[in-house]
């Protein structure tokens, strides 16, 4: 099983990164404090021990070199005892102690992050590791009942360790006669020792041990002992065994079933391909049919009987870590029921019957019957869909071919149909039945313009001969899709589908044709028509602008006829100044402090880009020469006063302060 990450243990610290729990937290008997445990990410967030290692594997917290799993299932079908050695060699175990010193960084950064791994820190790998052991996904089910492969509905991942049945033990993480080991201070009493997360170039992690053995040193073994809860199987008269060995390479597991009479394997597949996730139950998707999977073969297993009659599966997983998030699925059904007498395959109530029309999109090598959606639940054997040879040939007894997934190709004319004729063979050599099947071109499909408009129409070339159809016609782009309409075509002759398309986003749009009919076998296929929708520009308008002081701004909205995000600059007299503010569809530009450009007229022009490139720009001229004006006011007659009297001082004082104030250059702060 291992890891998805490049290190050990690298998932798990991503994802539990900080732990409230400090490290004197741990107390005597290596065991963590019963108080609640919360995890948490960087900057917040997170959750508890159980949720955050809830969603990993064994393997994301140990990538192994190699491991072995004996796991025995107890007589009441109700749990099973694990156990389990890893070996972790060479740079795999550096990888291991550097990961778990930058962990300790994150809770204590006088301890961890030094590139030393000490005592103290091992203890806290043991407690920790056996506690959220105890939370992380099994990849094993166990389920009675007819045979099944998983799918929507299908909780097929059904068994978890029991709560405080988890052990972990380790050997030489901290090697006791390393080289470089120094001493240390101890957090939790007792004497302390550290050793470099990395060796030296000797590599010298046991003084003890001559160099010239060539034995890996720094090496760390792994001991699990643990219980597995099995709340599947009822009566396990049948059931089906099943595995999840993505990402998993490595190991062997020994799966020992109790003693049953007459229990013996009745069927298995090794069903690769379907998206998984560490925490997806089911394992994505449609189900495949029982015995319909075509494996690659990088899974073996042996099926041994014991001396006391049980049976043990000797499994050894092989889901290539290349190949995430690709995953590889086992599935094992088990019975008690006698061997039936062998029997010829035959077809299922899913398979076309004869004189079926299969439409296909275009002409050339085709593949008109795809494996897993078609032929695979088109035939039945008490061996498998898979294990049998289905043998088509075109009018003229040429054999057609396979492709590796097993579907079937045929060289389809540009006009008319051929004749396809199919039957399914086993080992036994037995048949079904043959049955014929017209496969041709009913239509061809195109757009007058290569630029989307609104309404669009998508037109429709059929072909003579062929029955009614009925053709539903989208408009697709990426997981958006719009629909068009739908057409009868009961002759040959154009026909056409218009519709809104409104929901298109800016760049290339595809055309997604299914076809229907009595006695027709279903077709879906997606043009690609080179139809290109194209970007409008944003529309931008100014709303006010404003003078507050010596300073200008001005503001208004936008809007992106396409829904796309809208990116401002502002340019006066043609150079970039300054930044445009967005707050929901509204803009304001900046105040502009109009004293640091000369007496004039100035172009101040915003400008609005969608993503697509397109821009759209708004402006006004602004004349700024009202900042730098002067005023001048010229000596005044003095004011006739009665004989006798002189101004007041105060008057005098009023008339000399206004006077100054007003002769000075005029300009706005």
């Amino acid at each position: 099983m291992s890891g998805i990450s490049e290190s050990p243990w690298l998932s798990f610290v991503i994802t539990l990164s900080i732990i409230s729990m400090p490290l004197a937290g741990i107390i005597g008997d290596h065991e963590l404090a019963p108080e609640p445990k919360r995890m948490y990410q960087i900057g917040g967030g997170g959750g508890s021990l159980e949720e955050q290692c809830g969603s990993i594997t064994f393997e994301n917290m140990f990538e192994y070199s190699k491991a072995t799993f004996d796991i025995v299932i107890s007589d009441d079908w109700e749990s099973a005892n694990v156990q389990a050695v890893a070996w972790v060699n060479g740079t795999l175990a550096d990888e291991l102690r550097l990961t778990m010193d930058e962990f300790m960084e994150l809770l204590d950064p006088n301890k961890g992050g030094d590139g030393w791994f000490s005592t103290d820190e091992r203890e806290f790998f043991r407690a920790l590791a056996s506690e959220c052991i105890e939370h992380t996904l099994t990849r094993i089910g166990l389920r009675d009942g007819a045979a099944h492969r998983g799918g929507v509905g299908t909780d097929w991942k059904n068994t978890s360790w029991e709560e405080d049945g988890v052990e972990i033990e380790e050997w030489n993480i901290v090697p006791p006669r390393h080289s470089q080991m120094r001493g240390c201070t101890s957090s939790i009493g007792g004497e302390c020792n550290e050793v470099p997360v990395i060796p030296d170039s000797n590599r010298d992690c046991d003084t003890g041990v001559s160099s010239d053995m060539g034995m890996d040193e720094c090496r760390v073994q792994l001991w699990l002992n643990a219980t597995l809860s099995i709340t599947g199987v009822d009566d396990p008269s049948r059931f089906t065994f099943s595995m999840n060995a993505s990402n998993l390479s490595g190991a062997r597991f020994d799966f020992t079933f109790p003693q049953m009479q007459d229990l013996r394997l009745e069927m298995w597949d090794e069903c690769e391909g379907r998206q998984v996730g560490l925490n997806e139950s089911t394992a994505g998707g449609v189900a495949p049919i029982v015995g319909g999977c075509i494996g690659d073969g990088s899974s073996t297993f042996n099926l041994v009987e014991n001396e006391d009659g049980a049976l043990t599966l000797e499994l050894s997983p092989n889901g290539y870590r290349e190949n995430w998030p690709l995953g590889e699925d086992l599935f094992f059904d088990f019975t008690t029921e006698p061997v039936p007498e062998p029997a010829p395959p035959s077809w299922t109530n899913e398979s076309p019957a004869n004189g079926t029309w299969f439409p296909v999109p275009n002409s050339g090598d085709v593949v008109w019957a795809d494996w897993s959606e078609g032929v695979s639940r088109w035939f039945y054997d008490e061996n498998g869909v898979s294990s049998l040879q289905i043998i088509c040939h075109d009018g003229s007894g040429f054999a057609l071919e396979e492709t590796s997934d097993r579907s079937i190709v045929a060289s389809v004319p540009e006009s008319g149909t051929m004749d396809v004729t199919c039957q399914a063979t086993d080992s036994e050599g037995l048949t079904t039945d043959e049955r014929t099947w017209h496969v041709g071109v009913p239509f061809t499909v195109y757009s007058e313009s290569e630029v989307l408009t609104d309404p669009h129409q998508i037109s429709i070339d059929s072909s003579p001969n062929w029955p009614l159809l009925s053709v539903a016609v989208q408009l697709v782009q990426g997981s958006i899709a719009q629909d068009l309409g739908t057409v009868e075509i009961a002759s040959s002759g154009p026909y056409s589908v218009i519709g809104d398309s409104s929901n298109m986003l800016p760049g290339v749009v595809d055309a997604r044709v299914m076809v229907t009919g009595d006695g027709v076998f279903t077709m879906q296929h997606t043009y690609n028509l080179a139809i290109v929708k194209e970007s409008s520009p944003p529309l931008i308008s100014i709303s006010d602008s404003e003078w507050d002081g010596c300073c200008w701004l001005m503001r208004g909205q936008f809007s992106d006829p396409d829904g796309e995000s809208v990116s401002f600059t502002m340019k006066i007299d043609g150079s970039r100044a300054g930044s445009v503010s967005v707050s929901g569809n509204s803009w304001s530009t900046p105040r502009i402090d109009f004293t640091l450009w000369d007496s004039g007229e100035h172009h101040v022009v915003v400008e609005g880009c969608d993503e697509s490139g397109k821009c759209s720009e708004v402006g006004k001229i602004v004349n700024n020469s009202q900042l730098f004006e002067q005023v001048v006011i010229g000596p005044q007659e003095p004011a006739d006063e009665p004989a006798g009297f002189l101004p007041s001082s105060g008057l005098m004082s009023l008339a000399i302060a206004f006077a100054l104030g007003i002769i000075l250059p005029r300009r706005r702060d």
